[in-house]
């Protein structure tokens, strides 16, 4: 577990980066300006898709560490549905490959 953990926190640090930079998309002549590099709640496509899809990520890792939790619990490590888990958390991962904390384990 400790390498999901691992990844986890890795995913988690990434996605937090990618809010705060959301805010620096915003259109020239948003009525709503990001204040203090947050994003505020305006209508500028782009800030509102990045937030989007990293919600989305957010809830799909959610999801895949439940399922390994969840059969951990049971007493199963590493059956076919907690490999397939964590094979996509390996792929959301892989864009950030060139990051320095990256690690090669995570490859998918």
């Amino acid at each position: 577990m400790p390498v999901v953990t691992s990844l986890m926190s890795f995913l988690q640090d990434r996605w937090d980066e990618e809010q705060r930079d959301a805010a620096l998309f915003h259109e020239l002549d948003c009525p709503d300006p990001p204040q203090a590099g947050h994003v505020s709640h305006c209508w500028c496509p782009c800030p509102a898709q990045i937030l989007g899809r990293l919600a989305l990520h957010r809830r799909i890792v959610w999801d895949c560490e439940q399922r390994i939790r969840r059969e951990q619990s049971r007493g199963v490590h590493w059956s076919v549905d907690s490999g397939r888990a964590f094979q996509i958390m390996k792929a959301l991962a892989l864009p950030y490959e060139l990051h320095p904390a990256w690690q090669d384990t995570w490859h998918p």
